[in-house]
């Protein structure tokens, strides 16, 4: 399986294509359930291709 993962603290683990779709992915979910604003740099920090 190709693409990146990034892995919430909270359990939930979230895919994406590439580097860029995951990043986004976990900027939506740490705002929406989180009420967090992860930046672009700590995402990155957080993401391992698959």
């Amino acid at each position: 399986m190709s693409g990146h993962t990034i892995e919430c603290p909270c359990g939930t683990v979230m895919r994406g294509a590439d580097e860029d779709a995951v990043v986004a992915e976990a900027q939506s979910h740490a705002k929406s359930v989180h009420d967090m604003d992860l930046t672009d740099e700590q995402a990155r920090e957080m993401a391992r291709p698959n």
